[in-house]
């Protein structure tokens, strides 16, 4: 399992996510490999983050980021284009009579669930200007889904939908966005074993295009999330 994150902020976008992947049916035994990469900038300014079925969207991502080499595709919407088209199109060849969704009355297997965050800008003339999220979802054949409310979670959400309607507006800059994505991540990982291990976060900004932060950065962000949580739990220590 997993949990990513999209946060759109009045300067740029934070993509958030962790790293564990989980094996095995989560009702009994399950295994654990912390090293997954999800975060993945695919032009100069548009990244997204994949969650569900790894090693399909491991493959998928290889094919993606060649094609959109080749063919220098930029900005957010044509790049979830070409991801939907790449995804739908090895799915129905290696899952062909598989339902989208399982069905509780029909014990026959579904197709696996293989999520995308697509996040990025728009170029207008070559200029980065329309801020666009989008999900695409296996069990929905890759369906566009355009987050115009701020924000986009995928494979655990629970907690971070809850601490992102407290904490987050789309007046955020990234200054401010950076220490909440980390947080909804460790917050979510601290009740939920399916989520855990590195952090990876990225930003797109317009000045300065996708980056990719790196884990001392990342470790920085996550130590001042803890010195606050100690403070916010002092105020309610009398």
């Amino acid at each position: 399992m997993t949990l990513t994150s999209c946060l759109q902020g009045s300067d740029g976008l934070v993509f958030s996510t962790d790293s564990r992947g989980t094996f095995g049916d989560p009702r009994s035994l399950t295994a654990q490999n912390d090293t997954m990469k999800k975060l993945y900038p695919t032009s100069k300014y548009s990244a997204l983050m994949v969650s569900g079925a790894n090693q399909q969207g491991a493959m998928i991502m290889d094919e993606v980021e060649k094609s959109i080499q080749q063919t220098k595709i930029e900005g957010a919407t044509n790049v979830m284009q070409k991801i939907r088209e790449i995804a739908r199109l090895r799915f129905n060849e290696w899952f062909p009579s598989f339902p989208f969704q399982a069905h509780p009355a029909v014990a026959a297997p579904a197709r696996p669930n293989l999520a995308f965050i697509i996040g990025g800008y728009d170029l207008e003339n070559g200029i980065p200007k329309t801020q666009r999220i989008y999900t695409i979802v296996s069990n929905q054949d890759y369906a566009p889904n355009l987050h115009d409310f701020g924000f986009a979670l995928s494979g655990v959400p629970q907690y971070a939908t809850y601490l992102l309607n407290r904490l987050y507006n789309q007046g955020m800059k990234i200054a401010d966005l950076l220490p909440l994505a980390a947080y909804i991540i460790t917050e979510t990982a601290s009740q939920d074993g399916k989520v855990g291990g590195p952090i990876q976060i990225g930003t797109i900004t317009p000045a300065e295009g996708v980056k990719v932060l790196t884990p001392d950065e990342i470790g920085q962000i996550v130590k001042s999330n803890e010195d606050k949580a100690k403070k916010l739990k002092g105020l309610f220590q009398g």
